[in-house]
């Protein structure tokens, strides 16, 4: 019976040739968006999770109050993992980590890199195997153990053990590694995970350990029963006087635990946190999609479903008067629905590694991959989608036409009425969804347009920045470009903006804020282009005047809350007493954002990393090929690494690229999906109408009178789908865009890419459905009349 079933359910694909594509292609999509969505969760939820010891590796944590709100910071007192080591007994290891940017010299560039510095017992702790090499290289503070993927990007095609490696570190020093070690592949789910790694210095150890008020990027510690931190966070009040009394202004106020295989709900918040955190609201947002976008593959199904249900009624009747019963029509009708299902999970998996795996990967920062070895909750999980969509979009249509009366069949009294309530709310609800993805995906890269044009606070245009690998670099550099004619001035920095800041606690009366603080040359606001506001620059001219004294911008005035007069009121950089020379226009800090309080403060020379150079308008390669020859006489090893200001955010811009891409494809995959279902409907609904509409036409109907006639219905529910959609879409964005102010800055939400989004969808339709309503105008009177079916 069961192999009839399957035969009867491939020839009914096979007579039903255009419905059955319209299905399986209309799900296939979803099923492919629900399998990507599926990989990205299944990394998310399983973050660090294949370390042997997961269960019981804690991250120590701490809490601040931070002008009145508690916050949770991932870089604890360095000294505190050697305290934990010797006072609880359920602590059975601890490993420090700190990390360092560094630049690495390839191919006559400079590369910036990750140096990771951890304890010998790293390896003892995590679980990260190596391909080549031994753990215990770590006691030598030269060796060097190096990623996959850093061995694949510098030693192609090599063997990399064994080679010398030379690091520049942020002060400018060089240090010489032999590479001994190279780690196995990451796996995709791994959000701790190092570059470069190697030992800790035993005098850098030393000074890390005695000074409490020194930080370090993470300590890890390793219980000896995953239950041992509870009792252990209750003890750790005994190391808060030991911090805060070196640290009054900002004293911690509690000690937590965080596992690294099960984090906290809220761990994605803390500051500073050593390993990547799942976001829920990033769980959320992804499930929500693929089972809206699954729901709408669905009710397109069951809409056509039942829209060509009028073709089978006389199968359906006869089948009952030769002695079949309403379970196996049931049966038959759900194995059809399985066999499509299967096929359009097959052809899902296909899109999905073809298509969407490539596609995420590359606008993601994370990994996924789409392996089915030893990948056990893939394979449970789309046998579920499977039975998901079988059921789901197969149970209705099933039960409804299993319940027909072989008499009303025969007599041609069984009829289906153009008002079915179910119909039409599964179709205003799946084109509300088409209209609100294609809103989303116009809306985003609009955005992405009004991030790109946020007023950059200065004329980034013809300032060309070099990144300096040696401080005396400078002097000599700056003398000879200023020979130039086409050179009109020249600055340096420690710190520049769009590049690279510091943090530093910045305290106005009695409050204290830490502050994004930029070390810089005399003559660097005016190199850059800064609008002065009130007040004067730095001058060259009063050396010992402009060590006491900074430059703030507008949004340091409003939150640090200076009362005028602003210039020369004090304020406090750690224990150094300054004074407000002057205040600059707010500019643009990151690829967008709102503005964020920055100071400028005078830097010593011998600490420069960047060099600016503005040039005149049009004598940007002149000056660039002078600048490239007199680099090539101070460093004939090493290629200059320079960029004009106005690219400093290309990488931000690209990313935002890439996320309006996603979104477009996202849109057009729910816009084809919906108009996929309108086809396959309108066809339904005109074969329906054909004989009214033959004899409309008898009567007089004109073309015009016919095409308003069938598609008024259809226009009727899309302009319902609009309205909700619209207003859905609005009200979201406007709460989404005012929580999200702080990142994404004054955004407006303007009515264009909602006309743009509601035009899209309705030509799309208008397509979908002319050429049903073309050949219902156009259909020969004659044969249609003489058809008695």
């Amino acid at each position: 019976m069961l192999r009839t079933y399957f035969i009867l359910a491939y020839r009914n694909l096979l007579a039903n040739r255009l419905t059955s594509f319209i299905n399986i292609v209309g799900l296939s999509v979803a099923v492919a968006c629900a399998i990507a969505t599926f990989l990205i969760l299944k990394n998310f939820w399983t973050l660090d999770d294949f370390h042997e010891k997961g269960d019981r590796i804690f991250m120590v944590e701490y809490t601040t109050d931070e002008n009145g709100q508690l916050r949770t910071f991932g870089d604890p007192p360095a000294p505190l993992a050697a305290a934990l080591g010797s006072d609880f007994p359920q602590v059975k290891q601890t490993v420090r980590v700190e990390r360092e940017g560094v630049q690495v010299f390839s191919k006559e560039t400079l590369v910036d890199e990750s140096l990771t510095y951890a304890d010998t017992n790293f390896f003892d702790l995590f679980t990260f195997p190596l391909k080549v090499g031994n753990p215990a290289a770590l006691r030598d503070p030269n060796a060097l153990i190096i990623s996959h993927d850093i061995a694949e990007k510098y030693f192609p095609g090599q063997t990399p053990v064994g080679q010398k490696f030379t690091l520049i570190t942020g002060t400018r020093e060089q240090k010489q590694f032999v590479i001994q070690g190279v780690a196995e592949p990451f796996p995709n789910n791994t959000g701790f995970r190092f570059d470069f790694l190697t030992g800790y210095h035993p005098v850098h150890t030393a000074l890390k350990n005695q000074d409490w008020s020194t930080h370090i990027r993470a300590v890890f510690v390793e219980t000896n029963h995953p239950n041992d931190a509870v009792a252990m966070t209750k003890q750790m009040a005994r190391y808060l006087p030991l911090y805060n009394a070196k640290n009054r202004e900002n004293p911690i106020r509690s000690f937590v635990f965080d596992n690294l295989r099960n984090p906290a709900s809220d761990a994605h918040e803390v500051y500073r946190r050593p390993a990547e955190a799942n976001d829920p609201l990033a769980t959320i947002l992804f499930s929500a999609i693929a089972l809206v976008m699954m729901a709408v593959s669905c009710a397109n199904y069951v809409n056509i479903a039942l829209g060509s249900v009028s073709r089978r009624l006389k199968e359906i009747g006869m089948r009952k008067v030769l002695g079949g019963t309403r379970r196996q029509l049931i049966g038959q009708f759900m194995i059809e629905n399985l066999l499509l299902c299967a096929i359009a999970l097959g052809l899902g998996l296909l899109i999905t590694g073809v298509f969407l795996v490539p596609l995420f990967n590359d606008v993601m920062v994370m990994t996924i991959s789409m392996s089915f070895s030893q990948n056990w909750p893939l394979l449970v999980f789309l046998l579920g989608i499977l039975l998901f969509t079988a059921i789901a979009s197969g149970a209705y249509p099933a039960l409804y036409v299993s319940a027909f009366r072989p008499i009303v069949v025969f007599a041609g009294k069984q009829r289906f009425g153009n008002k079915r309530t179910v119909g039409r709310v599964l179709l205003v609800g799946q084109f509300a969804l088409a209209f609100m993805a294609v809103i989303i995906g116009v809306v985003v890269p609009s955005a992405g347009r009004q991030w790109k044009q946020v007023h950059w606070g200065y004329n980034p245009d013809q300032t060309l920045v070099l990144r300096l690998t040696d401080s005396t670099q400078y002097t000599r550099l700056k003398n000879d470009l200023l020979q130039n004619s086409a050179v009109r001035a020249v600055s340096g920095a420690e710190t520049h903006v769009g590049e690279s800041m510091d943090f530093r606690p910045i305290r106005v009366g009695s409050i204290e804020k830490r502050t994004m603080v930029y070390g810089v040359g005399t003559d660097y606001a005016q190199t850059l282009g800064l609008e002065l506001v009130k007040g004067a620059f730095f001058d060259a001219r009063q050396t010992a005047q402009n060590t006491r004294s900074v430059l703030v911008n507008e949004t340091f005035v409003t939150q640090h809350g200076l009362k005028n007069p602003v210039v020369g009121q004090a304020i406090r950089i750690d224990s150094q007493l300054v004074l407000v020379a002057g205040v600059v226009r707010d500019f643009k800090l990151f690829g967008s954002g709102a503005p964020r309080p920055a100071l400028f403060q005078i830097a010593n020379q011998s600490a420069f990393q960047y060099m600016l150079v503005k040039v005149e308008p049009g004598s940007g390669p002149a000056v660039v090929a002078h600048l490239e020859r007199s680099w090539k006489m101070l460093v004939p090893h090493i290629s200059p690494s320079h960029f004009y200001q106005k690219d400093v955010f290309e990488a931000f811009n690209t990313s935002v690229q890439k996320l309006a891409i996603s979104f477009g494809y996202l849109a057009g995959l729910a816009l084809l999906i919906a108009c996929m279902g309108l086809y396959g409907l309108a066809t339904q609904h005109f074969s329906r109408r054909i004989k009214e509409v033959s004899v409309r036409k008898v009567l007089g109907a004109t073309v015009a009178q016919i095409v308003l006639l069938v598609n008024r219905d259809f226009v009727t529910l899309l302009l319902v789908a609009s309205v909700v959609a619209n207003l859905l879409c609005f009200a979201g964005m406007e709460l989404l865009l005012q929580n999200a102010q702080q990142f994404t800055g004054p955004f407006r939400l303007r009515l264009e890419p909602f006309l743009v989004a509601n035009a899209l969808v309705f030509l799309t339709a208008a397509v979908a459905v002319g050429t049903q309503s073309w050949k219902m105008a156009h259909v020969q009177l004659a044969e249609t009349l003489r058809n008695n079916d």
